[in-house]
């Protein structure tokens, strides 16, 4: 899973208030530092068998360094942190590029304004309900600070889990590299 500022900006599966107001941020590249833990999850994700060597060999050391701190972060253990580069663009900030994925979610905002915006989002997957609430403030227009908490509940195994992602993207300059 690829995490990235654009989907930071715009996180939650669900579509963008006309009425919210873009943040007061550059465009071009960012580069986003975050951290994930998750706790509660159902005996089976924990079991998760591990990638098998070969498969690791297979992959780029940037990808196969990204994927292995996401997996060690999922047992609840202490995260370590996921960088990634994205590229921003005007739209970005006024669109939400997932909203048509995800029909079974309802976004309220909070609040918003240039500086800072609160989103909760409320979704039903088959019985598991999960409630999050994301906070994105411009510190300035080239730095970002966010955090989501995620509460999950309900499913096949009555599960109670929880997530937490929190972390802060910096501006690096107007032109975007090529992203892979």
């Amino acid at each position: 899973m690829k995490f990235s500022l654009a989907l930071i900006l715009v996180a939650a599966p669900a579509v963008w208030a006309a009425d919210l107001t873009p943040m007061n941020v550059k465009t071009g590249q960012w580069e986003t530092t975050m951290t994930m833990q998750m706790s509660g999850m159902p005996m089976q994700a924990h079991q998760m068998p591990a990638i098998p060597p070969e498969a690791l060999a297979k992959m780029p050391p940037e990808q196969r360094a990204k994927m292995e701190a996401m997996m060690s972060g999922m047992g609840g253990g202490a995260p370590k942190p996921i960088v990634e580069k994205s590229c921003i663009k005007k739209e970005d900030l006024t669109k939400m590029p997932m909203a048509d994925r995800d029909k079974s979610c309802k976004s309220n905002v909070i609040s918003t304004s240039l500086m800072k915006q609160v989103i909760e989002v409320a979704c039903d997957h088959n019985g598991v309900k999960t409630v999050s609430t994301m906070t994105v403030e411009a510190t300035s227009s080239d730095a970002i600070k966010f955090n989501m908490v995620s509460k999950s509940t309900g499913g096949e195994q009555n599960a109670n889990m929880s997530m937490n992602m929190s972390g802060t993207s910096k501006y690096l300059g107007p032109v975007c590299a090529e992203t892979k």
